[in-house]
């Protein structure tokens, strides 16, 4: 599990955001997951002794997108059982090296607990990086497996 004051950095096919240490989650490497049906929207599963808990697969956008290139999975705490998101990359940041500066998104909620984000990483000269709602994020990926 992470620190609380740390961020986690998850890249995906070139695009970067960031997920609070406040969250509860878990890394996993490839190595250690069952690979997912050759396709299809879960790229894998972390198979415990509580359960199969499914890695969804998403594109730089956060859309929907079956691929076989990527690295490792963050797992989050969803309502009713841990959900994975699979990465190209994973990079824990401490808090004093990124400040967060809180807003809300314009639009519609993709999810009945809210927007996916609730703040952003701005730099000068650096596009910002978004920062997930931990739950948001969660609600996001349980709706695209039909749970």
């Amino acid at each position: 599990m992470a620190d609380n004051r740390q961020f986690l950095r998850i890249g995906l096919q070139g695009a970067d955001y960031l997920l609070p240490g406040t969250a509860s989650f878990a890394i996993e490497k490839r190595e250690n997951l069952e690979d997912g049906e050759p396709g299809a929207l879960i790229a894998a599963w972390s198979v415990t002794p509580r359960g199969r808990w499914p890695a969804y697969s998403v594109d730089s956008d956060l859309d929907p997108y079956p691929r076989s290139a990527w690295q490792r999975a963050v797992f989050l705490q969803g309502q009713m059982q841990p959900l994975g998101l699979v990465a190209d990359e994973l990079q824990l940041l401490g808090r004093d090296e990124v400040r967060v500066e809180r807003f809300r998104p314009l639009g519609p909620e993709p999810t009945p607990l809210g927007h996916l984000f609730n703040g952003a990483w701005v730099r000068p000269g650096r596009p910002p990086l978004l920062v997930f709602d931990p739950r948001a994020l969660a609600e996001y990926l349980r709706r695209l497996g039909g749970a």
